[in-house]
């Protein structure tokens, strides 16, 4: 049976390739993106296919909040956790959301951010 499926967007390509290899490994499937308009639009295709998005704060193209609200009402059952090299606050998203939504800070190990991940599911 085949793994949770994630959404990665980081827009550092090594980072991207490195993490997208450990989760892979891990027995997730992932698909990922550099930008936060390739996640809607990934989001878009198909709304359901996510079980967690892994969401890059700090995206070149949208900012990190927007890209948040836009994935969270088009993706009704998807968890997002978002890095960031700064503190965000999960709690600051709209109540009914937070349930949804965590946050780890960079710089990480690709095992904390396994175990972030696994808890958030898990909700």
């Amino acid at each position: 049976m085949p793994g949770p499926s994630l959404l990665l967007v980081e827009d550092e390509k090594a980072l991207l390739s490195i993490l997208t290899r450990y989760l892979e490994r891990s027995g997730y499937r992932v698909d990922a993106c550099e930008t936060g308009q390739e996640a809607l639009e990934s989001v878009a295709a198909a709304p359901d296919d996510y079980d967690a998005i892994i969401l890059d704060w700090n995206l070149p193209d949208l900012p990190g909040a927007e890209v948040l609200r836009r994935l969270l009402e088009a993706s009704p059952r998807a968890r997002i956790l978002i890095s960031s090299g700064q503190p965000v606050a999960a709690e600051s998203v709209a109540p009914r959301y937070r349930n949804r939504v965590d946050a780890l800070l960079k710089p990480f190990l690709p095992k904390m951010l396994e175990d972030t991940l696994r808890d958030l599911l898990a909700r």
